[in-house]
């Protein structure tokens, strides 16, 4: 079951500078019903085919982060799992969507 915004499938932009170290979270995000797309630094970002994700997760060592992104931002720590990843991710999505909805109605 894909997870979804007002108009399409949620997309989540992991960024993990060991790739390696993403894939969990990738796989758990993927399974979660997500749009995932990883790149290893916000450079990569640049040229990728989702540059407007609905949520920015940061993996490891990926700590640098657009400040006009901060409400969008996850950073991973060290103790969190896969599957509290994707609770947290279903929690902003599902934020962003109900301020989307109560924005369009006033």
């Amino acid at each position: 079951m894909a997870v979804t915004t007002a108009t399409s499938t949620a997309r989540v932009l992991l960024i993990a500078d060991d790739p390696s170290a993403g894939d969990p979270y990738r796989g758990a995000l993927e399974v979660g019903g997500y749009d995932v797309k990883q790149a290893e630094s916000f450079v990569d970002v640049l040229n990728s085919a989702m540059p407007d994700a609905d949520v920015v997760v940061l993996c490891d060592l990926a700590v640098f982060a657009d400040p006009g992104l901060a409400a969008l931002v996850i950073r991973i720590p060290y103790q969190m799992t896969p599957d509290e990843l994707v609770v947290e991710v279903h929690r902003r999505v599902a934020l962003r969507a109900t301020l989307r909805a109560a924005s369009s109605t006033m």
